[in-house]
């Protein structure tokens, strides 16, 4: 009888343990739910050029998050704990207009496990916000300042928590003294995670970081005695089943080590001596089992457990202090069964059907994104007419999307490109040379007393000759003796359009020289200024061509008789650019400069040739700077002469016979670019 007293005794005083540690520590959802809140109203008030913004939300008491964002100017408050609600509609969020507040976003920017809600402001530029809580909301102070947006939390308005209500203890009533002492059992606070990515076949299966805390007995008494913190094993995931980071060291296990030496163990009898090493319930399926043999020194008893799993081939998981060893197949399929329950039940539900008509985004693009964020039962129909997209999905889904379509249909700021190709060509020519005449005419013709005739030969028997001697004639035979020469011809001494000449000659009736000297010099600049200017919008590609297509004739087949037809090649002036407005509000631009022009001193069968000048690069250049592209410099120097071999190099008369040409070309090609962003 007493006995059977005791026994009842022990069970009433484990019931009211648990009862008093349940009451002390509360799972995590319910502690959520004990933090949640709501948003009911929001309200804007002006004060002289600020304004203030107020968000009615009772009962939150965690600090809102505040952050600023460019591109445009944005102020992000985040409410964590709070539940958007559906009291605030668009049409409120549209009454939030100020001068200082261009545009208000409100979503459910997290749902679990803890609610947040998220505020988005586009302000102007230079706004000062200053962000403060009280026990009945949130409150923003907006201000017109210069420089940067910012924004800040202030401390001093932060709400007073109230401390929470005391907890009723209720302790078993103490023994008599003649009873044996019992202890009670302090249940402990349980909170379930879901299974972690199993691995691949043949390595054993891993666990969640999520272990059991084991019961421990203690003396029952009217006061709450410690609980002693037992050993909890880390478990170490595999490499396979999540993402690893650069540089991440080998698996550590912090497991008790242990020292063990076996032959021919079955590995049921082995489980169980771990699962006591760590403190933890064991379940093994009927399939568990094979003989092996174990050694192991010093070795954390987690890591020994590992390498026997993996050796056998079996997996494990650990949940709430029970260790299960399986079959690795088995848990996989357990798992994916359990996966496919939990997308099942997220799919339940009625469906919801909105409207959203697009400003300025185009509902094709916006679909791209759309189809990603949908479930597997959403949908969207698009409005190509209305630019307006039809959205049907689960309506927990609807509020996230709802919230990324108002981001994305925002105005795209404009940028102005300025390409400017200056090409500059600078020519110097000198040239002289000897022209020798080798008949009496044209410029060259000479007359000389009563003679006026312009037919003289180039020597003759009496003057005027060009270039000769002559003498008397021998009295026995009546002969005359003559000599010519031509130190010089057309095109090896002279030069073929001088700019001026000077004529020398000495003539006699027996001697005759002839000369004309030449000379000639050019200097030339030519200076090409090409600036081709558009406007596209950001991360949009534009182009602008200037140019003419020249025609050409071809014979069709290639081969003689065959059609003649005319096609046309391309002289164009093109720039191609792709704009990005970073979030510093420089401008990084993919560019294509080409210029083409027709060359018509160079042609074939009357078609010019085509010269051309690109480049194509990337480049980061602030609003309003100027770039350099690219020059090309080209200087090209030609020193020639030609004249009558040896007498050309001698001294002092060697310029009589020869010409000489000296030429210098510099061309220079510089592209300047120039952007700037278009402000609304």
């Amino acid at each position: 009888m007493n006995a059977r007293l005791s026994s009842l005794l022990v069970a009433g005083g484990v019931v009211l343990a648990g009862i008093h540690t349940g009451s002390l520590h509360a799972s995590p959802s319910m502690e959520a739910m004990a933090q949640k809140a709501t948003l009911l109203s929001t309200s804007i008030e002006s004060t002289g050029t600020g304004v203030k913004v107020f968000l009615r939300v009772p009962g939150m008491v965690a600090k809102p998050g505040v952050q600023v964002l460019s591109n445009p100017h944005r102020i992000v408050v985040d409410l964590p704990g709070v539940d958007r609600g559906t009291t605030v509609t668009r049409k409120d969020l549209a009454q939030l207009v100020h001068p200082l507040i261009q545009k208000a976003r409100l979503a459910q920017f997290a749902a679990a496990p803890k609610p947040v809600t998220r505020l988005v402001l586009e302000v102007l530029p230079g706004t000062q916000v200053m962000v403060g809580s009280s026990t009945e909301g949130v409150q923003l102070l907006l201000t017109p300042g210069d420089g940067r947006v910012q924004a800040r939390f202030d401390e001093s308005m932060r709400p007073q928590v109230a401390p929470p209500s005391p907890v009723v203890e209720i302790a078993a009533a103490p023994l008599a003294s003649s009873d044996r002492p019992v202890s009670s059992v302090v249940a402990p606070s349980i909170q379930m995670k879901p299974l972690a990515t199993l691995p691949a076949v043949g390595s054993s299966f891993q666990s969640l970081p999520q272990l059991a805390v084991s019961t421990t007995l203690t003396a029952a008494t009217p006061e709450a005695q410690p609980v002693p913190e037992v050993e909890k094993p880390r478990v170490v995931t595999s490499g396979r089943a999540g993402g690893r980071t650069l540089g991440e060291g080998l698996a550590n296990y912090s497991g008790s080590k242990i020292t063990i030496d076996l032959q021919n163990t079955e590995i049921r009898d082995f489980l169980r001596i771990l699962a006591d090493t760590g403190k933890l319930n064991l379940v093994m399926d009927p399939d568990v089992q094979g003989n092996f043999g174990f050694k192991f020194t010093d070795t954390p008893w987690d890591q020994v457990l590992d390498v026997v799993l993996k050796n056998a081939g079996l997996g494990k998981e650990i949940q709430n202090g029970v260790l299960r060893v399986a079959k690795i197949d088995k848990l996989q399929k357990e798992a994916e069964e359990r996966k496919k329950l939990d997308e099942t039940k997220a799919l339940a539900g009625e469906l919801q059907t909105i409207t959203r008509p697009l400003s300025y985004a185009k509902v094709t693009e916006v679909q791209k994104i759309l189809k990603e964020m949908l479930t597997k039962r959403g949908s969207v129909i698009l409005d190509d007419r209305t630019n307006t997209l039809i959205i049907t999905d689960l309506p927990r889904n609807i509020g996230i999307i709802d919230d990324l379509i108002q981001t994305l249909d925002v105005q795209i700021q404009q940028v102005q490109i300025e390409a400017r190709i200056v090409e500059a060509n600078k020519n110097w020519q000198r040239q002289f040379g000897v022209k020798w005449p080798e008949s009496n005419s044209g410029n060259a013709s000479i007359t000389s007393g009563s003679s006026s005739s312009t037919t003289t030969p180039w020597i003759g028997s009496s003057a005027p000759f060009w270039n000769g001697t002559t003498w008397a004639s021998r009295p026995a035979s009546g002969q005359q003796a003559a000599v010519g020469w031509a130190p010089g011809v057309d095109g090896s001494t002279s030069i073929p359009n001088p700019a001026g000449e000077l004529w020398l000659s000495f003539i006699s009736n027996k001697f005759s020289i002839n000369a004309i000297l030449q000379a000639l010099e050019t200097d030339g600049t030519i200076k090409i200024v090409s600036s081709p200017k558009l406007v596209t919008q950001n991360n949009k590609k534009a182009t602008i061509l200037s140019g003419q297509k020249i025609p050409y004739p071809t014979q069709q087949g290639g081969a003689q008789g065959g059609a003649i037809t005319v096609a046309f090649i391309d002289a164009n002036l093109q720039l191609d650019v792709t704009p990005q407005i970073t979030n510093e509000g420089t401008i990084i631009m993919d560019l294509k400069v080409e210029k083409a022009a027709a060359d018509f001193t160079q042609t074939v069968q009357g078609t010019p040739t085509i010269d051309r000048k690109s480049i194509e690069t990337q480049v980061l250049v602030r609003d309003g700077g100027t770039a350099v592209l690219g020059g090309v410099y080209v200087t090209q120097s030609t020193l020639q002469s030609t004249g009558v071999p040896f007498l050309k190099n001698l001294p002092l008369i060697g310029f009589l016979f020869r010409n000489s040409n000296k030429q210098e070309q510099n061309t220079e090609l510089l592209i300047f670019i120039t952007p700037r962003i278009l402000r609304q």
